[in-house]
């Protein structure tokens, strides 16, 4: 996503006037999407977006949690945490165990370690089992989590279904089958998907939305189509090009000026021809977020999504 922009988001694709309010995200808002599209900047503007409705607010990544910190800011109300995967299997099994000591005994045990390569599910239901802890501690909270991308994200929402089913009984079992009732079903979160405005991306993040809805029983509740180039001033090109067909000493400037805003024209063309595309058969309709030319701050976004009515 660029930065700082004077306007609120396009509206293209968002239906006709009079069209029934979006319904209101729930609690726990999973934000997903191919990488580089401005997911974690989406996601940590919905954190924010909800503190200025004077709402607790929790941003949850996972790794190192840098991305974090560099789009909320130093001062931000949005609670920030950062859930270390290995930490999160260790106290998942410590819950499944009874017994912290016995879960660090047998998670570094060699054999458990190949096990866990083997079978991811497990570790993502210890980052799941992390969200549900986050969330229960902090009753009225939203919770914003900053998914994996994509194809691993689907698997990540899977994993709660597929123990649950795979397991007759035991405490695992129960892990997965709470956290399937719990956190990974409608009401309990919401699905946000990020985009960008390019036909193919476009098009896979549609594909996307029908696996979340179809094999997850999980329909999008937001679509987020970010860095859409914003329509140029009425008649500006017309004048610049009259400047450029002068003798005048602006003539020079005047036809910079003509190629920026022409490309400009095209790319916000491209766009919009892409999303009216791509997009008129979606389930749910798009909101557009202005392209712009730094990184945005945490609040910035959360202004735009407000006025979408998308937070």
């Amino acid at each position: 996503m660029g930065g700082a922009a004077q306007h609120a988001p396009s509206r293209e694709g968002e239906g006709e006037a009079g069209e029934p309010a979006r319904r209101p995200l729930a609690p726990v808002v999973l934000v997903t999407g191919k990488g580089g599209v401005g997911k974690t900047t989406v996601a940590a503007g919905l954190a924010h977006a909800a503190t200025a409705a004077g709402r607790k607010a929790v941003f949850v990544e996972f790794v190192d949690g840098e991305s974090g910190k560099r789009v909320l800011g130093r001062k931000s109300p949005v609670e920030h945490i950062v859930v270390k995967p290995a930490k999160a299997v260790e106290d998942m099994a410590a819950k499944v165990f009874g017994s912290a000591l016995l879960s660090k005994v047998v998670i570094g045990n060699f054999a458990m370690k190949r096990m866990l390569q083997a079978a991811p599910a497990l570790r993502e239901l210890g980052q799941l089992e992390a969200v549900r802890r986050i969330t229960e501690a902090r009753p009225g909270a939203r919770v914003v989590v900053d998914m994996p991308a994509t194809g691993h994200g689907v698997a990540w929402l899977k994993a709660p279904k597929q123990m649950r089913d795979l397991l007759h009984g035991g405490p695992l079992h129960e892990l997965a089958a709470r956290l399937a009732t719990d956190l990974v079903a409608p009401g309990r979160s919401s699905i946000v998907i990020v985009s960008l405005p390019e036909r193919l991306v476009l098009e896979e993040t549609l594909e996307l939305a029908e696996t979340m809805r179809h094999q997850l029983g999980l329909p999008a509740d937001r679509l987020i189509i970010n860095r859409v180039p914003s329509a140029i001033p009425h008649h500006a090109l017309g004048e610049a090009r009259r400047l450029a067909a002068g003798n005048g000493a602006l003539k020079g400037p005047a036809a910079a000026l003509v190629e920026v805003l022409a490309a400009r024209d095209q790319a916000r063309s491209e766009a919009v021809g892409a999303l009216t595309a791509a997009t008129t058969d979606a389930a749910v309709h798009p909101i557009s977020l202005p392209l712009a030319p730094v990184d945005p701050r945490a609040d910035e976004v959360a202004a735009w999504l407000i006025a979408a009515g998308a937070a």
